[in-house]
């Protein structure tokens, strides 16, 4: 073909062009863009560009002012965040929960802190456990409009023009303050791009976010010795580029004039990561999964992920987890053992070859030393993870008849793990674990009130000191109240707490005047 013949593909009809070229990814709808003039012209169709922000933000309203063409440009790299919605930080202790999500009334990316308020409670009474402390807990939970924690405009965009380095490294300034009294002074906010961590040379040691404990397809690097302002830990390409975590950096910056030296002060950054939708959307088989706000009375009200694994893909449950579930099940075998031989003792086995069958009674257990009630509880551990058909004693405690009919959804683990914390547990970390809601797990089904027709089964809650120190797990028991309601009985402490299911894409819809 010679240079002046024109590509067969150029003589199609434009409609059918166009149809073609809708089919492209991005990265390859620009490069066609390049090849020449035609195609550039028809690659900057208008209805070309509306896909890929729908993908993002279905149902998304378009200002009539902008183009889909001109609209994604103006936000792009940047819609990963309000298409992800849920964002999580990792500042230490308390953390923060952001809802992100698009205003088409200010054409920008705006995330407001998810708060909520712990209304007066009132105490229940328990027939079951009447010295049991019940308060009851009904949260209000609402956005802090007071002030965004992220807004992407175009005048922040316009802000990080002329800074070092193409767009993708480039640290973007963010007014998320309406009465600062100098553009250069009050508390700045930068937000910043991340990449990857490989997860070759990612342990439980390294410092990333999200924490190992949630499922993540990515996770960065949470902590430097340069404070990230090394251009290695920012993509170069868009390929390098993590659409599931960010970083915010911010500081305090004081001039008492408004040509003077300012004093750049507190600066700190903090990573934020998402969850992936499938991780926090219930279904039929996983009815619980969810973000969920929690009553952790003098802490307020945290907020927490409750997922439901897939059976065979959990992770090992944490050593003092199976030790609080090996000593439960021990002190059942116990009970059940002297109850057997209060009912037997005419009857009982007094050879020497019968008492060595490893079923000791509680006076001969109670003299064990330490070293030897932890191989106990080792074992009684390893019973617990035995087969369903060695394990019988789950239908000595509740009749055919009390099982739940709806048993085909309850399966597997339910695993909370906070996105918010306090001084004592942490963000990121496990509040409460119940390792099986099926018949190996449960309890009973409550036939009183406030929990009449609940299902209670085993489960461990996470304590600590403050400071997260000396943490522990207890023995408890998980009440499924309903798939929008839970409540965790703290055996040790005599204490219900309850926890709430947050509807969070009722916060992302904003109201255009």
């Amino acid at each position: 073909m010679g240079t002046s013949e024109i590509p067969p593909v150029l003589t199609l009809p434009p409609e059918l062009l166009h149809h073609i070229l809708s089919f492209l990814s991005l990265s390859d709808l620009l490069s066609i863009s390049l090849v020449n003039r035609i195609l550039h012209s028809h690659t900057q169709t208008d209805t070309l560009y509306a896909p890929f922000i729908l993908s993002h933000l279905p149902g998304i309203q378009k200002p009539p002012s902008l183009s889909w063409l001109s609209l994604y440009k103006t936000h792009h790299p940047y819609w990963f965040i309000p298409a992800s919605k849920l964002w999580f930080a990792n500042t230490i202790h308390t953390g923060k929960l952001l809802i992100a999500r698009y205003n088409p009334s200010t054409n920008a990316i705006e995330a407001f802190s998810l708060v909520a308020e712990r209304l007066q409670p009132t105490i229940t009474h328990w027939s079951w456990n009447p010295e049991a402390i019940i308060h009851t807990f009904s949260p209000r939970t609402q956005l802090d409009l007071t002030a965004p924690v992220i807004r992407l405009d175009a005048l922040a965009y316009a802000r990080a023009v002329g800074q070092p380095g193409h767009r993708l490294q480039t640290e973007i300034p963010m007014a998320t303050f309406r009465d600062t009294p100098h553009a250069s002074s009050g508390l700045q906010s930068r937000l910043m791009l991340t990449k990857p961590w490989p997860k070759a040379i990612t342990s439980e040691m390294t410092p990333v976010w999200p924490p190992l404990l949630l499922p993540s397809p990515s996770r960065t690097r949470s902590d430097t010795a340069s404070g990230f302002r090394d251009s290695s830990h920012r993509p170069r390409t868009l390929s390098e580029l993590s659409t599931s975590t960010f970083r915010l950096r911010k500081w305090m910056e004081f001039s008492s004039r408004p040509h003077a030296m300012n004093i750049h002060v507190g600066e700190e950054i903090v990573t934020f990561a998402t969850l992936e939708k499938g991780v926090y959307t219930p279904s039929v088989r996983k009815p619980w999964q969810g973000i969920w706000a929690g009553d952790y009375a003098g802490h307020g009200v945290e907020f927490l992920v409750v997922t439901q694994p897939d059976e065979g893909m959990e992770r090992e449950l944490p050593e003092r987890a199976r030790w609080a579930m090996a000593k439960r099940e021990q002190e059942r075998e116990r009970e059940e053992s002297v109850g057997s031989s209060e009912e037997s003792w005419s009857t009982a086995p007094d050879t020497p070859e019968s008492s060595g069958s490893g079923n000791e009674s509680a006076f001969e257990t109670a003299a064990l030393s330490d070293t030897e009630e932890d191989r106990e509880l080792d074992h009684s551990w390893a019973t617990i993870t035995a087969s369903t058909s060695a394990r019988k004693h789950d239908h000595d405690m509740v009749a055919l008849e009390d099982v739940d009919p709806n048993e085909d959804i309850y399966h597997g683990r339910i695993e909370a793990i906070k996105l918010t914390g306090d001084p004592n547990i942490p963000r990121g970390e496990y509040t409460f674990i119940a390792p099986d809601i099926g018949p190996n797990g449960l309890i009973r089904i409550a036939t009183e009130s406030p929990f009449k027709g609940a299902r209670i089964v085993k489960s461990v809650g996470h304590i600590a000191e403050r400071g997260f120190r000396d943490d522990d797990f207890i023995s408890s028991q998980l009440i499924l109240i309903s798939h929008d309601r839970l409540a965790q009985y703290w055996e040790a402490f005599g204490h219900v707490s309850f926890y709430q299911r947050v509807d969070v894409d009722t916060f992302t819809k904003v109201k255009v005047a």
